[in-house]
């Protein structure tokens, strides 16, 4: 069923569904292109032809991910999808800055720039509805299984969906006697592109770094902790990120007093404790110190 999928799962079945929508469009746009006489096209189809193998990289990590924890890894294999992430983050950067060079080369060679036919236009306009659906799509189960690699998808969907919006306003603009405003397009979506490749790969080098978790969860973990009467302080909490769960480790203060099977129990409660709030929780490690009675 449908609600019983894992992160991983659902993560499949969108870079499945974002490698055959890709598949179709670069036959469309190649064929719009080439029939139409438009290099913005032909490069468009080029691109999509290129997401293939990068979705299929995402697949693939995404998969990889939900592997159990072996002897080998023993804390499982989470982290392979942010490295995916932060190689789709490198392919997008190189998609912003290949747009951002076309620009450039037309304003100083606007000898290049073809008049096209109104049939890329079509292709265009087909790219840009099928990959904002795909965005919204994406996006959604990315927020679902919190999986950096489907974030990273779904901007990789959006600077589609400018990459085209770039080739329909150079194929207007040309057909209009307006050919400059291809290259102005084409820059202003390359800055926009690059931007986006910086963020995701920023968020995604800091899972890799093991980077804690935000400061409202932070607060709500000591919330949780300190619902046990028994724990009278907390003296160390630590998180670590890692894919789409965390890890945690805390130390409490306790009475000195408490017997060892007294403290294991109060140790037992909070480990429990997170672990039901928490869903997002992989691990969790509770220490007691001693400590004096107020």
């Amino acid at each position: 069923m449908a609600g019983n999928k894992t992160p991983a799962k659902r993560g499949v079945r969108a870079s499945l569904i974002s490698i055959v929508a890709s598949l179709i469009l670069a036959g469309i746009k190649l064929t719009t292109g080439l029939i139409g006489k438009s290099h913005a096209m032909v490069s468009d189809a080029a691109n999509s032809i290129s997401d293939l193998i990068t979705y299929t990289v995402v697949m693939t990590g995404v998969a990889i991910s939900e592997r159990k924890a072996d002897s080998n890894h023993q804390y499982g294999h989470e982290k392979v999808e942010s490295i995916v992430a932060v190689m789709l983050a490198l392919a997008i950067f190189a998609t912003g800055t290949a747009i951002g060079y076309k620009g450039v080369r037309l304003i100083m060679n606007p000898e290049l720039i073809v008049v096209p036919s109104l049939l890329p236009m079509f292709g265009a306009m087909v790219s840009i509805i099928v990959k904002s659906g795909l965005f919204i799509y994406v996006r959604k189960v990315a927020k679902k299984t919190n999986l950096s690699s489907l974030k990273a998808l779904s901007i990789d969907h959006l600077t589609d969906v400018f990459a085209s919006l770039g080739a329909l306003i150079g194929i207007g603009g040309a057909r209009l006697g307006v050919p400059v405003l291809d290259a102005v397009a084409s820059i202003i979506i390359s800055l926009l592109i690059i931007k986006s490749s910086i963020d995701i790969f920023r968020n995604s080098a800091n899972i890799l770094l093991d980077i804690s978790v935000d400061d409202k969860t932070v607060s709500e973990l000591k919330a949780s902790i300190l619902m046990n009467p028994q724990v009278q302080k907390i003296d160390i909490l630590r998180t670590r990120s890692t894919g789409p769960g965390f890890f945690v480790e805390v130390e409490i203060c306790c009475a000195k007093t408490l017997t060892l099977e007294q403290a294991h129990a109060i140790a037992q409660d909070v480990h429990d404790r997170i672990e039901r709030d928490f869903p997002r929780v992989k691990h969790v490690m509770v220490h007691t110190n001693p400590c004096d009675i107020k």
